[in-house]
């Protein structure tokens, strides 16, 4: 403690090995640390609201899929084009 008083009385700069980030850096980094906990809570409220289910989405059923208009759509029709 001394050694630093003494630095800081002869008003020239410390060495490189004695300079820290201080309290700047220290709460810059406890915010990024809070953010992320803050993130991450709220993802996993979030994915234990999704439900997972092998099935298609509920508002199209199964007979959607195989739609006889699709083909007139990709322009494949009965008469082979």
């Amino acid at each position: 403690m001394l050694h630093v008083l003494q630095l800081v009385a002869a008003g020239t700069p410390p060495p490189d090995d004695t300079v820290g980030p201080g309290l700047g850096g220290f709460l810059v980094i406890f915010a990024l640390a809070l953010a992320t906990v803050v993130l991450i809570r709220s993802m996993v409220g979030h994915l234990r609201k999704v439900r997972y289910s092998p099935e298609p989405d509920a508002g199209e059923s199964p007979d959607d899929a195989e739609r006889p208009d699709d083909a007139a759509r990709t322009g494949e029709n009965e008469q082979g084009r």
